[in-house]
């Protein structure tokens, strides 16, 4: 007989499992595209497809359809969102970089 604990930590163990295994392949697919120009280029265009699809995906289940002008809208909004998480993200990546820097020479350029 199982206890209730162990039915309520099953759930969350396979979604660590899971985040785990999506980090990892993330982790993997970075390295790849690290080594090779041609991989990474193969990498950024299967996002940008994915996003794309994911964008009409979104449009389409607000009952939109392609070639009208709210189904233009809602594709130009979404893109817009991603292009603002991108430019936050790399505000706050260039933000930490100048946290780690702040201590050293090199920075400062004293």
């Amino acid at each position: 007989m199982q206890d209730r604990n162990s039915r309520v930590e099953e759930p969350a163990m396979k979604s660590r499992i899971a985040v785990a295994g999506a980090i990892l392949l993330s982790l993997g697919l970075l390295l790849e595209a690290c080594a090779n120009p041609e991989s990474r280029q193969a990498s950024v265009q299967a996002a940008q497809a994915a996003s794309e699809a994911k964008d009409d995906a979104a449009c389409r289940e607000k009952g939109l359809n392609p070639g009208t002008e709210p189904y233009d809208a809602c594709r130009n909004t979404l893109a817009q969102a991603r292009n603002n998480e991108a430019a936050e993200q790399e505000r706050r990546r260039i933000e930490f970089q100048k946290t780690l820097g702040a201590g050293t020479s090199d920075y400062t350029g004293h």
